[in-house]
């Protein structure tokens, strides 16, 4: 709480070095989100993610305060405030994510803005203890137009190139849009590991190539047969081709396999429809129904072969998983206004989830022989219910917002089912201190449910070398929901010419946390997850834009988070794989028809004790990207960037010291790649 304390005082000290007086700019009414919301919300805006011109909308949100993205081979994970994996809430239009959906697949082209909501919402949902990123897609315009774009991006020797294209028009009382994205991403990573026990050494050098194609289509349709009504058909399909293949070579004391080949292959195709109807009344009220279904069935295939030495018969293993993922939901909402500065809205959210999954393993010696056969087959099913009250309420200067949200959330998996009721008080106020100084404040109670990674209780084993710091994996289907008490604080000072300086704190009580457990079941090493009790996690935020010159824009931000494990002993009992520090830094000039720009993202270093045998640990990464766009004509822009100047390895290390002789640590370092790309853009 010393900390938590202190962030306390900092935003203090900010607030009244923020209150002086300053010459700011004021132009008409024009709604601006950040500035005349409640709740504590960032928005990147259709605008900045044209003028940004970023490959992937991963690439985009790295530049905003507190959020990260870890770029992996099986795809991208954000995070706020350090922490991903269920404690950031993924909305799409509003709407949960489906399965299988990641970031670095979408184009910045598609996205009309992307919203950052700090605190929790009745009506957005409370399934976010660190926070939620909301993606809307791009809506219709009043005229025919069309956009268009291809590049490419030259990695380690191979070419990944991206085209996209948007078209919209209007007919009468019809409008549409249709965004299309076709995009090939080449991800090499060479790797050296060093594993130590009190019996020697072995290195490992392994060399990966992930190629992904990806092909994203986001069609809308929007019909208003009367001033009253409009009828929204909201599509997107996609679907990704992954192949990872990997060699790897060990060196040193003998392990299971002193050679390695692997080859990963998936298939990924996603399919959402959603259909709205918004009827508003002449006093000012709004109804709105939606339905909406997705799937996502997944298919790899994976092959590996060992080799006790380079010249030796393989033993080959042989694995087939299939993943389904459907969903059926219904949401609806009313919202009237009870006086002019008073405003009551209630809705619904229901959905029902089914998953499939099915894994079949196969390993032959190297006579030929099986040496055995794994079927493993699990159905599961997620119920979510949710009922919500929001009370919005503004008097001059002040505004306040007060919402309950009751959710039950039922997941059943064979025999075991599991449910849980959460009613979640959310209560946010804000105060436009001076026409340019705004603080807020905020009380939530929010929760994150386990993955259906986490419940399901299929075995992911490690294919060379099983140990205590290389586990097997595996879920449990009896995990209970993360539920936390958070407090949020900010304050924002705008600026001339567009300038901003930005503060805020969050403090979150966990309980139910989940941590992993690591055990022996025979002579294999395994990893599971279960509920270990309390935890706290706090942090401040810190960012700024400014407007040098007319010509000179600097835009900076950097976030501390802290977080405490009761049940592991310390030091350094942190939430696992929760950054401690990370910012950014960018730098853009403009002269005539050239723009010139540079951006600077950091993660620092993180040590982090998972038990009283296990610690991790994750060297710091520096990131740097330069760009110059030339306006060609009104219509067309030519942009070239080099990406990850620096070329910095990262490294991530673990240890299990169980004290005397029963000690081992790995260490893995990952080498990284500059890449050149070159994009033309038209528009009609």
């Amino acid at each position: 709480m010393a900390q938590g304390k202190c962030c306390l005082v900092l935003v203090a000290a900010c607030t009244t070095a923020l209150a002086a007086p300053a010459t700011v700019e004021i132009k008409g009414a024009r709604y601006d989100q950040r500035r005349d919301d409640t709740a504590s919300t960032v928005v990147l805006g259709r605008t900045q993610l044209a003028s940004d011109g970023d490959r992937t909308l991963a690439e985009a949100l790295q530049r905003l305060p507190g959020i990260t993205v870890d770029v992996t081979g099986k795809g991208a994970e954000v995070r706020m405030r350090g922490l991903g994996n269920g404690y950031t809430q993924i909305l799409l239009d509003g709407v949960a994510a489906p399965a299988g959906f990641s970031i670095d697949t979408l184009a910045p082209e598609l996205v009309e803005r992307v919203e950052i909501v700090r605190t929790a919402s009745a009506e957005l949902g409370t399934q976010s203890i660190a926070g939620t990123v909301n993606i809307v897609l791009r809506k219709s315009v009043a005229k025919a137009a069309g956009e268009y774009a291809a590049g490419t991006e030259r990695v380690a020797g191979q070419d990944a190139p991206r085209v996209s294209a948007q078209w919209s028009g209007k007919a009468g009382a019809l409008a549409w849009l249709a965004g299309l994205n076709a995009t090939r991403t080449v991800l090499h990573e060479p790797q050296r590991q060093r594993e130590r026990t009190n019996a020697g050494t072995r290195t490992t050098t392994f060399d990966f190539l992930n190629v992904a194609d990806s092909v994203t289509l986001a069609p809308r349709l929007v019909w208003k047969p009367t001033e009253a009504d409009s009828v929204t058909w909201q599509g997107f399909a996609g679907t990704t081709h992954r192949r990872i293949t990997g060699t790897g070579q060990a060196q040193g004391l003998p392990g299971e396999f002193a050679r390695q080949d692997s080859q990963f292959r998936a298939r990924a195709p996603l399919l959402r429809s959603d259909l709205t109807w918004l009827h508003r009344t002449a006093v000012g009220a709004a109804l709105e129904l939606m339905a909406g279904i997705s799937s996502s069935p997944r298919v790899t295939d994976y092959d590996f072969q060992g080799r006790t030495d380079a010249d030796a018969t393989p033993t080959s293993r042989h694995v087939q998983a299939d993943i389904g993922d459907d969903v059926l939901l219904s949401k609806g909402r009313y919202g009237a206004p009870v006086d002019g500065s008073h405003t009551t809205v209630t809705g619904w959210d229901i959905s029902r989830g089914k998953r499939s999954q099915t894994r079949i393993e196969q390993e032959h010696g190297p006579d030929g022989s099986l040496n055995f056969t794994l079927d493993q087959r699990y159905r599961a099913r997620i119920d979510r219910t949710a009922m919500y009250l929001q009370d919005d309420w503004s008097n001059g200067p002040w505004s306040l917002s007060a919402g309950l949200r009751h959710e039950t959330l039922t997941t059943t998996i064979g025999a075991t089912r599991q449910r849980s009721r959460l009613w979640s008080p959310v209560l946010q106020g804000a105060w436009k201190m001076t026409p340019a100084t705004s603080l807020r404040a905020g009380l939530s109670r929010t929760y994150r449910p386990p993955t259906m990674v986490d419940l399901i209780p299929r075995r992911y084993t490690a294919d060379n070398n099983n140990s205590a710091t290389n586990p097997d994996t595996e879920g449990n289907p009896g995990l209970r929901p993360e539920t936390a008490w958070g407090v949020d604080a900010g304050v924002d000072r705008y600026l001339g010419g567009g300038g901003l300086l930005g503060a805020s704190i969050y403090i979150r009580h966990i309980d139910d946390v989940i941590l992993q457990q690591l055990f022996q079941d025979g002579p294999r090493w395994i990893s599971r997850p279960f509920n270990g009790g309390r935890a706290t996690m706090q942090g401040i935020s810190l960012e700024a834009k400014l407007a040098v010159t007319p010509a000179l824009t600097m835009r900076g931000n950097v976030t501390r988070n802290w977080s405490r494990a009761a049940a592991v002993p310390g030091p350094a009992n942190r939430l696992e794989r929760q950054l401690p520090v990370s910012g950014s830094l960018s730098v853009d000039y403009r002269a005539g028809t050239v723009t010139l720009g540079t951006n600077f993202g950091y993660q620092g270093s993180a040590f982090v004790r998972t038990s009283t045998a296990r610690t991790s640990v994750t060297a710091p990464l520096r990131k740097l990207d330069a760009h110059a766009t030339w306006q060609m004509d009104a219509r067309r822009r030519l942009r070239v960037e080099a990406v990850n100047m620096l070329h910095r390895d990262s490294l991530a290390a673990q240890r299990y010291d169980a004290g005397a002789d029963d000690w081992r640590d790995s260490a893995t370092t990952t080498r990284t790649h500059r890449a050149l790309r070159v994009t033309l853009e038209i528009r009609q």
